[in-house]
């Protein structure tokens, strides 16, 4: 059996703040809002599962979606809220940060929280993942992005540390062509399918990484291009023929931590 796993970081935008851009704080959660409605009728569409990586943040602003998004997806958590960084905080902040989160998120579903993604991979100790009772980490992405990092030479496939399953995202073997958001959005549907093939045949198992922002229209002169281009709409589109590529291919759908408990 062949698997696709559609993953999606569910968090408010605060991207503009990189580029050192002002955002307000309704507009960072309303285009994230808007964007994971979009997801969530691509998903509906084709009866299909996916893995939500989300902000506390996020969440205790719609826990009504997030309790939606729960009945049918898997419910990860991504942070706190999208700015932190786990990397410079000491052992204890981050402890006590995480455990808040995932506590917070836990009580709007009802259900345990599997798995982590930290915000832009930048991932703590997982002695203190493991502690906090996570299963699993997603924030491992082995290829090279120039100015964030360089996990080129890494091992491309799961193992695990310090009692934590790391399952990376999706590269082809040798190039390293990565299936992330960035990849998947600028470049045609053609080069997506083709590196699903090559991970599908080496891997058994495709991983993606979306933002739901990527998914609404985002009215903002002030950003690059290369934040908005073939975003909205064109995505949505894009999105819809991928997942009906693979259901024609018997590709099946899952979440991580299903694909996991089926593959250890």
């Amino acid at each position: 059996m062949k698997y696709c796993l559609l993953t999606f970081d569910l968090e408010e935008f605060d991207l503009p703040l990189e580029y050192g851009k002002d955002i307000k704080s309704v507009e960072m959660f309303h285009i994230s809002y808007f964007g994971c409605r979009k997801v969530l009728e691509i998903l509906e569409k084709n009866k299909v599962k996916g893995t939500f990586f989300v902000s506390a943040l996020f969440a205790l602003k719609y826990p009504e979606l997030i309790k939606e998004i729960s009945l049918h997806h898997e419910i990860g958590l991504h942070c706190f809220e999208h700015k932190d960084n786990y990397k410079k905080m000491d052992n204890d902040g981050v402890f006590e940060k995480l455990s808040k989160a995932k506590d917070s998120i836990e009580k709007i579903t009802k259900k345990k929280i599997l798995g982590f993604r930290a915000p832009r991979f930048q991932v703590p100790s997982y002695k203190i993942l493991r502690d906090i009772g996570f299963g699993y980490d997603s924030s491992y992405h082995p290829t090279y992005i120039p100015k964030r990092y360089n996990n080129f030479f890494k091992t491309r496939k799961g193992f695990n540390k310090e009692g934590v399953n790391i399952l990376p995202l999706s590269v082809s073997p040798i190039l390293r062509l990565p299936l992330f958001w960035l990849a998947f959005r600028i470049l045609p549907l053609s080069y997506s399918k083709v590196v699903t093939r090559i991970c599908l045949m080496a891997d058994g198992y495709a991983s993606l990484i979306f933002h739901p922002w990527e998914f609404a229209d985002i009215k903002r002169d002030d950003l690059p291009m290369i934040v908005k281009r073939n975003s909205g709409n064109d995505l949505c589109l894009k999105l819809d023929r991928y997942i009906g590529w693979n259901l024609k291919n018997k590709i099946s759908f899952i979440t991580m931590s299903d694909y996991l408990s089926k593959n250890l």
